[in-house]
């Protein structure tokens, strides 16, 4: 089984679920940092979710899309706890899940010895 696989799956799911969401605004209970971005940023950064959904899947760019979208989760985990706004789970799930896709270990791409 190539975790690998999955996990990018996951992400990618979950790049078009919050990025549609900044242009349908159907997710409940909105982000909490919509009223402090302005609307065209917000936009800004549902096509770029959009988009990372569908290049974390080329593997010219899985490792770059994961390694930036790392980063960007983790700065706006910083930026909710700063505003006192503690709706940060999603985030947080896919920086680790993301993490785990920049690194690279063994054991997502199915490289487990067997016993």
């Amino acid at each position: 089984m190539n975790f690998k696989k999955i996990l990018i799956g996951i992400c990618s799911l979950m790049f078009f679920m919050i990025g549609a969401d900044k242009f349908l605004h159907y997710l409940e209970p909105p982000c909490s940092m919509e009223g402090y971005i302005p609307p065209a940023v917000w936009m800004g950064l549902g096509v770029l979710q959009l988009l990372a959904g569908i290049l974390i899947w080329l593997p010219k760019y899985t490792k770059l899309v994961a390694g930036f979208f790392t980063i960007f989760m983790a700065v706006f985990i910083v930026v909710h706890f700063s505003q006192d706004t503690k709706d940060v789970g999603g985030a947080a799930f896919m920086a680790i899940l993301l993490g785990l896709i920049y690194w690279n270990p063994g054991f997502i791409g199915g490289n487990v010895e067997q016993a």
